[in-house]
């Protein structure tokens, strides 16, 4: 697969998404994992930036295509065009990212994790071609040929997302570790 071992967690809305990707990211960051997240605002408002009144959104409202700041407290990027996931991958891969988790993009396929709230989720299996793991709030009749977990065996699946994980990166820092 190479660098960045991606898991994508994908699930309808308040199916625990961001909740799964927060204990995962916890995980990771113990194990010195360097993990990156992207979520994909999928509404067609805006987002807010909150950088109002400042020399960034002054530039942006210019026409930069792209506007950053850094200091010793961070770094910024914003832009006012969506970025295609595969470029946002990429900057990633620059930024020498280990792992990365992206939170949505249901139409977009890499290893996922499927989150369903109950029955009426169970489309999102149909509709996967590489799931990883299934996660659901409530028992489901479907017959999975993959690990599938409830949601309150928090212990069972993030030990399997993190062994799925960690032992990816492994292979991979193994490699290049001999190129």
């Amino acid at each position: 697969m190479g660098f960045p071992v991606i898991l994508q967690v994908v699930g309808y809305q308040n199916s625990g998404k961001t909740t799964v990707i927060t204990k995962l990211l916890k995980q990771l960051s113990q194990q010195r994992i360097k993990t990156a997240v992207i979520k994909h605002h999928g509404h067609e408002d805006t987002l807010d930036i909150q950088d109002s009144g400042k020399d960034t959104e002054s530039h942006r409202n210019a026409g930069a295509f792209i506007t950053g700041i850094s200091s010793s407290g961070g770094t910024v990027f914003s832009m006012n065009h969506e970025m295609p996931l595969e470029k946002a991958i990429d900057i990633y891969k620059v930024l020498d990212i280990e792992c990365v988790l992206i939170e949505g993009y249901k139409k977009i396929q890499y290893p996922r994790v499927l989150l369903c709230r109950n029955q009426s989720d169970s489309d999102l299996i149909i509709k996967s071609s590489e799931p990883v793991a299934l996660i659901s709030k409530e028992k489901l009749a479907a017959d999975s040929s993959f690990p599938y977990f409830l949601r309150t065996e928090e212990d069972k699946w993030l030990k399997f997302l993190m062994d799925y994980i960690a032992s990816r990166v492994n292979e991979e820092r193994a490699y290049h570790e001999t190129v």
